[in-house]
């Protein structure tokens, strides 16, 4: 923010009366806008008063008070505002203003007071709750200085926007306090070694021939000259979860980037765990934040300013798990399609599939190495058995339908570890209630859904090609 700017009450006048008008629906009164130009220039009531024909009893009493009780419920942040230090509550909006304009500018090769920012950070078209997680975020990276944090979680859950989030704020609490933050979205055709080289022409190393092993150190000795926040998000599209040798190089690259002590920070977002994408030794620690959906409080808030109303949302809420986009999207549809009324959406009895779930559920299933055979076989299970009943399925019967199924010996220590990789990825769900009841699986409705619809044939292959070669021949005898 420009000195000039800061200075200019015109200017301040604009933005504070936006923001009255967002928060109250009423703009200011020519008499408020007076009072408040007249005690930015530091003129007491009765010059005021002179200076624009009001009465002084009207400022003092009939205007005065209402405009201090509205600037303090918008822009007091719990302070009540007053006429004698009305000037430094304006500042310190005007600044609080200008540097979130500016953060929300953000764009490859930026700079935001030291911070030079590179990469395309996502923009945050809406944003609600979350504000334990970005807490828990500040404390483990200014408090606990974490080298390395991975937050994980399903395919729409926001990981992606919770990171844009915290560091929109990071930045605006203290624009200095990185000299980078480096932003990297990952896609189907990288590697780590593209990474690596990308990475370091930011500090004008050119590398690409050089080893991984060379690189890791090229960038860890750029960790230590400079405070560096380097992003990573959709980490789960790099990586290879059955090859041991690829795993091998992910464990390179975060133990040697983490072993030694520095002020800079790696934050990566995926649907797969950390424990699964690397094979883990002692001398790697991180810290990890698995996201789960919104609160209710949150959901309901989103869903209220989109639009929609009434207790049936809470069942919405609660079918969707509060994942941001499957609400985003059955909420365009419930508009589209159904009036606005979530009551009609309703007497369907039909659930929806958002496009970024989707996706996710895609990859689980269609990349090679994703989901063993046997996972994939618990997921299929658990999706026609709910078909038929509505119920947690107990993990004992899980073992003897599958044993009968399958027609094979699966061993329980083989399920076992089949079932938590699907509860890790946030795949299936649990219930347990007490440690004396046996625990019980259930799919999300969605992903039940995505199973039993199966659009691309990616669960069972071998019955989406019998069927679209039947309906190849049906359509063409009808031709």
């Amino acid at each position: 923010m420009t000195k000039d700017k800061s200075l200019s009450i015109e200017q301040i006048l604009e933005i504070l009366e936006a923001q009255v008008l967002e928060r109250t629906g009423r703009y200011l009164s020519k008499a408020e806008k007076a009072v408040i130009k007249g005690t930015w220039d530091n003129k007491e009531y009765s010059q005021i008063a002179s200076d624009s024909g009001y009465s002084l009893q009207y400022l003092q009493t009939g205007v005065g008070p209402q405009l201090w009780a509205t600037l303090t419920d918008v822009i007091g942040d719990g302070v009540q505002v007053k006429k004698t230090y009305l000037k430094n509550v304006l500042l310190k909006f005007a600044k609080k203003h200008y540097m979130k304009l500016e953060i929300s500018k953000l764009d490859n090769n930026s700079l935001v007071g030291k911070t030079k920012v590179y990469g395309r950070l996502p923009r945050i078209p809406y944003f609600y709750g979350r504000d334990e997680e970005i807490g828990d975020l500040k404390k483990q990276i200014k408090i606990s200085q974490e080298s390395c944090i991975a937050i994980t979680g399903v395919g729409g859950i926001g990981k992606t926007l919770l990171t844009a989030k915290l560091i929109e704020e990071i930045l605006f609490e203290n624009p200095n306090m990185y000299d980078y933050i480096i932003w990297n979205r990952i896609n189907r055709f990288s590697s780590i070694d593209e990474l690596l080289s990308e990475t370091l022409t930011i500090f004008n190393l050119h590398a690409i021939d050089e080893s991984l092993s060379t690189k890791i150190s090229l960038l860890l000795k750029q960790f230590h000259l400079h405070k560096c926040l380097l992003i990573i998000d959709g980490f789960e599209k790099l990586v290879q979860v059955d090859n041991y040798q690829k795993k091998l190089e992910y464990e390179d690259f975060f133990v040697g980037l983490t072993k030694e002590v520095h002020q800079s920070c790696i934050i990566l977002t995926s649907q797969i765990p950390l424990e699964e994408i690397t094979h883990l030794t002692t001398s790697f620690s991180f810290s990890s934040l698995h996201l789960e959906g919104l609160k209710e409080s949150s959901a309901m808030q989103m869903m209220h300013e989109k639009g929609l109303g009434g207790e049936k949302c809470r069942e919405l809420i609660e079918i969707y798990r509060g994942n941001p986009s499957e609400l985003e999207a059955v909420i365009n549809k419930i508009h589209r399609f159904f009036g606005g009324s979530v009551e009609r959406f309703f007497e369907y009895s039909t659930t929806m599939m958002g496009p970024q779930i989707q996706a996710m559920l895609h990859i689980q299933f269609g990349q090679p190495g994703f989901l063993s055979n046997l996972q994939k076989q618990i997921m299929v299970y658990l999706a026609h058995q709910m078909s038929q009943d509505c119920n947690d399925i107990p993990f004992s019967k899980i073992v003897d339908d599958l044993k009968e199924r399958l027609d094979i010996e699966v061993s329980i220590s083989e399920l076992i570890t089949a079932i938590d990789t699907l509860e890790q990825r946030s795949l299936i769900e649990t219930n347990k209630q007490s440690n004396q009841k046996e625990i019980s699986y259930r799919l999300q409705p969605v992903v039940k859904k995505y199973i039993l619809v199966d659009p691309l044939g990616l669960v069972n292959k071998e019955q989406y090609l019998v069927n679209k070669k039947q309906n190849k021949m049906a359509t063409s005898h009808f031709v």
